[in-house]
């Protein structure tokens, strides 16, 4: 099929197609999807397994009268080609371009937003409970797969779902991996050669009716079987066993069968990566984690299906019983390691502090009411980029600021997220987090400074103020003071905080006691976050300044890159400098 005849596929003429129609369809979409999203970026492999799956419930069901939910949302990319969205496939992984997840804004066949996993089945439940009890004879389809039904709140659907007589059809998209391959109960139950009947005896014990397709890339036995799941008067499941990345040579060897990647080359798979190139916060950390498990037989490292964002995985093939992957879990995780930390144990759990807020209550709960020794590597604070509006990091300070017990600490550049881990992982007590940003390390990285004293390192003086920052705006702090010089003569202070939690109150007023003016900037929202805790040591202590804090609004913030976003907020140097000369005129 020609490229410019994409953008007229809709669902009604999915269903005037033949059986080899749908086929030919089907190899169109797969070329289509390698050639584009191997130019712009995206997750190539978890949508190549997904296609004839996808076509055959748009021929067999009726969209968007019948809701098909993804679960999650990133498996969504041929849905959205045979909903009229092929013309803005070029648009990837760009700013106001089509969005990686479901996205309701989108599309009327895209039903909820969706980009976390686990949560299909319970908002699929009340869908189909509504149309229950408002005797509406619409189907509910939820595909779940890709590792999200180890999520605990996948559990707690499927344990509702049999309740009542919902006309609800669950499509299980098993091709055996979460982000990194499936480990645990649901792989041992979902694979070998008697899967079909302990899936059977599983999810018909929950009141279920199951089915299964061997072949998830038979379009004929997939249409067959939705069709019959869909005759069963109440819930179904129908365990579709499918091939992430099928299509793609390079997929087959890739450790996540090129489940996301940054823009590379089909024929060999050459620029393919998870993550950005270069050096980062997460590889300077992988690199001092490295030496610590070579020396610390205690030390442990957790995560929850996402080692490639710690940069993980060369430790995983190194040192596989001391880093461990446990899945789309981050509850069970936080509470892993509180156990290991009970016994003895150094755990150390490397999270995108985006997921983190999933475990909040067992960050209260369990690890901080319990005062555990246990270190939490926050990866992706700040803004996450063009992932998604729900993965930006930029409610971690407010969250993790909450909890009592909770150390907080921000490394001012990498030499110090080095120096904080090494300290840290030596010395363990209480629970701590330490928060680094996703992108690269600046080629113009701030070394110099005046002092460094209570985890406040003042980094250049100046009589007229001072601004306050962490390390992921220092950069942009030095760019303000330069502006504020520039323009109107004032010379500002800088001081980057290093420990957000406990702040230390005697050097904050001991910075700001003579300084007039206070400026605070920050990557995160303004409630609860870094200007927060400076403006309530300030005024708790009788310290009286006049303060403008630059932060993010109580938003939700679209995608785009950091300089983008910085403009979207206006927290960018120009934004935050017209916003103080419009409080300090007098400047």
């Amino acid at each position: 099929m020609k490229k410019n005849n994409f953008q007229n596929l809709n669902p009604e003429k999915i269903k005037e197609m033949s059986i080899d129609e749908l086929t030919s369809l089907s190899d169109s979409v797969r070329h289509l999807l390698i050639d584009s999203v191997s130019n712009t970026g995206g997750h190539i492999g978890a949508n190549l397994g997904v296609i004839e799956l996808t076509m055959a419930l748009h021929y067999v069901f009726n969209s968007p009268k019948d809701k098909i939910i993804f679960d999650t949302g990133h498996q969504g990319y041929t849905h959205k080609i045979l909903t009229g969205r092929a013309n803005i496939l070029n648009t990837l992984n760009k700013s106001d371009g089509m969005s990686r997840f479901i996205t309701r804004s989108e599309s009327k066949h895209d039903i909820i937003d969706a980009s976390h996993a686990g949560t299909s089945l319970s908002i699929a439940t009340g869908i189909a409970f509504s149309n229950f009890v408002k005797n509406i004879d619409d189907f509910v389809i939820p595909i779940i797969g890709d590792g999200s039904l180890v999520e605990g709140l996948a559990f707690e659907g499927l344990n509702y779902i049999s309740v009542h007589n919902l006309k609800l059809m669950i499509v299980l998209n098993d091709n055996g991996m979460a982000i990194a391959p499936n480990i645990g109960g649901v792989k041992k139950i979902t694979s070998n050669s008697n899967y079909i009947e302990k899936c059977k005896s599983m999810f018909e014990g929950f009141g279920i009716k199951y089915f299964s397709v061997e072949d998830g890339h038979n379009l004929q036995e997939l249409i067959y079987k939705y069709s019959q799941a869909r005759d069963v008067n109440g819930p179904t499941l129908v365990h579709v066993k499918t091939e992430k990345g099928k299509g793609l040579n390079c997929a087959a060897t890739h450790p996540y069968k090129m489940h996301f990647s940054m823009p590379f080359n089909p024929k060999d798979g050459s620029g393919s990566s998870p993550t950005i190139a270069g050096k980062t916060y997460s590889t300077v950390a992988s690199d001092v984690l490295r030496k610590k498990l070579e020396n610390n037989k205690d030390i442990f490292l957790i995560t929850p299906a996402t080692p490639y964002a710690s940069s993980l995985d060369s430790l995983m093939i190194d040192y596989p019983d001391r880093v461990l992957d446990v899945g789309m879990a981050e509850q069970h995780a936080v509470v892993m390691a509180c156990g290991m930390a009970l016994n003895g144990l150094n755990p150390v759990l490397c999270f995108q502090t985006t997921f983190l807020q999933r475990a909040f209550d067992q960050l209260i709960h369990d690890l901080c009411y319990m005062n555990l020794n246990i270190t939490v590597l926050g990866v992706r604070s700040g803004f996450a980029g063009l992932d998604s509006p729900t993965h930006h990091g930029i409610y971690d300070l407010p969250y993790l600021r909450s909890l009592p017990n909770m150390q907080i600490q921000y490394p001012i550049n990498s030499d110090d997220m080095a120096e904080i881990l090494n300290e840290r992982l030596d010395n363990p007590i209480g629970p701590m987090t330490i928060l680094y940003p996703y992108e690269n390390i600046p080629t113009n990285e701030i070394n110099d400074y005046i002092d460094d004293i209570d985890g406040v390192r003042h980094v250049s003086n100046g009589d007229d103020g001072i601004i306050f920052c962490l390390g992921n705006q220092l950069n942009q702090a030095h760019e303000l003071k330069n502006l504020i010089s520039l323009n109107n003569s004032a010379n500002f202070s800088i001081a980057c905080i290093r420990n957000v939690k406990p702040i230390s109150v005697r050097r904050l007023t001991s910075l700001c006691l003579n300084k007039k003016r206070v400026i605070t900037i920050e990557e995160s929202t303004l409630q609860g976050g870094l200007g927060s805790a400076i403006i309530e040591v300030l005024s708790d202590n009788g310290v009286e300044n006049d303060t403008v804090r630059v932060g993010i609004d109580d938003i939700f913030v679209p995608v785009g890159s950091k300089e983008e976003l910085c403009n979207y907020c206006s927290i960018d140097p120009l934004s935050a400098y017209n916003k103080i000369i419009a409080r300090w005129q007098d400047l």
